[in-house]
């Protein structure tokens, strides 16, 4: 890719890229002009990856509370 394209690519300006180059932070080929491969593109991404460090929140709890009915029936409580 250009210089230009990997700038999109990552959706950073060209002079950042071009600093993250410089710092060594990306890798590049020089080829008569500065090249990016899309695979080193995507290492650099990964290497930026923050992991999540908290479980998703649960789900929340129904509004409104289910009917409840016994387990007995009223034949039960009068013959038992």
């Amino acid at each position: 890719m250009t210089e230009q394209e990997a700038a999109k690519y990552l959706r950073l300006s060209t002079k950042t890229l071009q600093r993250r180059r410089r710092d060594g932070q990306i890798a590049f080929i020089r080829d008569g002009g500065i090249r990016y491969l899309r695979a080193d593109l995507d290492t650099y991404l990964a290497a930026r990856r923050t992991p999540a460090i908290k479980a998703p929140p649960p789900a929340p709890k129904p509004k409104y509370r289910a009917r409840v009915t016994p387990d007995y029936d009223t034949l039960d409580l009068l013959f038992n």
